[in-house]
C-alpha cells in the first residue's frame, strides 16, 4: 500500500463478526420469557428499546449494559412479579451476559482475506469500535485477527470529534484515513464529515440503531459487496 492510502481504521462488531444476532437472540427469548408471565410480547420489545435509547447515552454499549435494559424493562412490563420469576430472571440475565460476552467469534465472509490483503499492501490497520473495552479487546484476542492490527482503539460513541481524534492519535490527516465498516450511522457517515474515505461494507441483519440515510457531504463512500473486496477498492482508489 503506498503512503498516500494512509491508515485504514476498521470496525469490529458485524464488520469483522457477527455481533447483533447474539443481541437478537437473546432478545427473542427475553420476550418469551416475559409473556410467559403475561406480558405482550410487541409492548415488552418496545419497552426494551425504549430502556436501550435511556441506557445508551448514560451506559454506552456492551453485553452489561444491554443486560441492565433488559433488567428495567422487565419491570416495567412485570410489574409485580412472583418471588421465583425475580430468581429465575436473575439467572436468564445473568446467563445473557454470559453469553454475548463470551460467544463465539464467527468471522464474516471475506474478512481474513480481505485483511491479510490490507496487510500484505502495507496499510496500517487499527480497529475503531464502540463498546466496553475489556469486551472488545477480548473479542480481537479470541477472533484469531489481533497480529494484523497495530492497535484496538475502544470508544464510547462515534462521530466526528472520534475520527478527528482518531486520525491525530496516528498522526495522520483525516484525508489521509480510511474508515471500513457496516453502521452508516456510525462507521461512514461521520468519518465521511471529518474529511475521511470511507468503504461500507453492508451486514444483512444490521441493527436498527445503526441504519441512516448517507451523508451530503464528504468523500464519496465505497461499497464492498464483502471484507475481501476492499483491499481492491482502496487500492484503486
Amino acid at each position: 500500500m503506498t503512503s498516500e492510502n494512509g491508515v485504514v481504521f476498521i470496525d469490529a462488531d458485524d464488520t469483522l463478526w457477527e455481533n447483533n444476532l447474539w443481541f437478537s437472540r437473546v432478545i427473542d427469548a427475553w420476550t418469551r420469557f416475559v409473556a410467559a408471565l403475561g406480558a405482550d410480547r410487541e409492548t415488552a420489545l418496545r419497552a426494551l428499546h425504549e430502556e436501550e435509547d435511556r441506557h445508551i447515552p448514560l451506559h454506552g454499549y456492551g453485553a452489561r449494559p444491554f443486560v441492565h435494559a433488559l433488567r428495567t424493562a422487565f419491570t416495567r412490563v412485570v410489574p409485580s412479579p412472583e418471588a421465583h420469576d425475580v430468581r429465575a430472571f436473575d439467572a436468564f440475565a445473568r446467563e445473557s451476559e454470559r453469553r454475548i460476552r463470551e460467544h463465539p467469534i464467527e468471522l464474516l465472509d471475506g474478512v481474513e482475506e480481505g485483511l491479510a490483503g490490507l496487510a500484505a499492501a502495507g496499510a496500517r490497520l487499527i480497529v475503531l469500535t464502540k463498546g466496553q473495552t475489556d469486551e472488545q479487546e477480548a473479542k480481537v484476542a479470541r477472533s484469531g485477527l489481533a497480529a494484523y492490527f497495530e492497535a484496538v482503539r475502544v470508544v464510547p460513541e462515534k462521530d466526528v470529534v472520534t475520527y478527528l481524534a482518531a486520525a491525530a492519535n496516528v498522526r495522520a490527516t483525516p484525508a489521509r484515513c480510511w474508515m471500513v465498516g457496516n453502521s452508516p450511522r456510525s462507521d461512514i457517515n461521520p468519518a465521511r464529515l471529518a474529511g475521511m474515505r470511507t468503504v461500507h461494507v453492508p451486514h444483512p441483519a444490521p441493527w436498527h440503531r445503526e441504519l441512516a440515510p448517507p451523508a451530503r457531504s464528504g468523500p464519496e463512500t465505497l461499497v464492498a459487496t464483502a471484507f475481501s473486496d476492499v483491499p481492491r477498492l482502496i487500492l484503486r482508489a
